[in-house]
């Protein structure tokens, strides 16, 4: 049966949100979990999702810049930056990816914006992208911390416990990172690297 990519619906949300959370549970792309459907207030926004035998299988979401920069990461113009992308596992295969990004491409163009911004922890999602040909455009470590104890003697004065610090390095300090802070190593807070990726149009 072939896969349609349509708008999202408000009907949606809730079939929306429980193959989003399949998809979150199998991906690194992600560093928390949701509860409820983003509506993106304030920016412009894509919210497609990949329909098969009226199932939803695959959804994209990106929201767009006010201003170059303030949601992107290049600054050269306005761009979207994605933020919800994948598909259900058992539809490994079936171009689904592609086809969201070709729809979210055409509906950018639409509303007069000519580049997506594409951030990922996840190294299947990373090689996917490499494969379709998309540019690198940075890459920065996400991780975590346990505090040091100054940190954790200055907030304990005003009744505030750290459990830990969630930080991000640039890849060439991250070595020195290792060296002078406990970074938690364990899943599910394990580092990981983000790469960046862009799609022009």
């Amino acid at each position: 049966m072939a896969i349609e990519i349509r708008e999202y619906r408000d009907t949606d949300r809730d079939e929306w949100m429980r193959v989003h959370a399949i998809i979150l549970s199998i991906s690194h792309a992600w560093n928390y979990s949701i509860q409820e459907r983003p509506d993106y207030e304030g920016h412009q926004s894509t919210r497609l999702v990949a329909v098969e035998d009226g199932r939803i299988v695959g959804l994209l979401d990106a929201q767009y810049d006010n201003t170059p920069g303030d949601l992107c990461f290049l600054k050269d113009s306005p761009g979207g930056y994605v933020l919800e992308f994948g598909r259900l596992p058992e539809y490994k295969g079936r171009r689904i990816g592609s086809l969201l990004i070709d729809a979210a491409v055409e509906d950018a163009r639409r509303k007069e914006f000519h580049r997506l911004e594409f951030w990922t922890q996840d190294r299947a999602a990373q090689r996917f992208y490499r494969r379709i040909g998309l540019p690198e455009i940075g890459r920065h470590y996400r991780f975590r911390i346990r505090p040091p104890q100054d940190i954790t003697e200055r907030m304990r004065r005003d009744a505030v416990g750290v459990e830990y610090l969630y930080c991000v390095c640039l890849p060439e300090e991250w070595p020195l990172v290792k060296q002078q802070y406990d970074v938690i190593l364990k899943h599910p807070l394990e580092p990981h690297l983000c790469i960046g990726y862009e799609r022009r149009f």
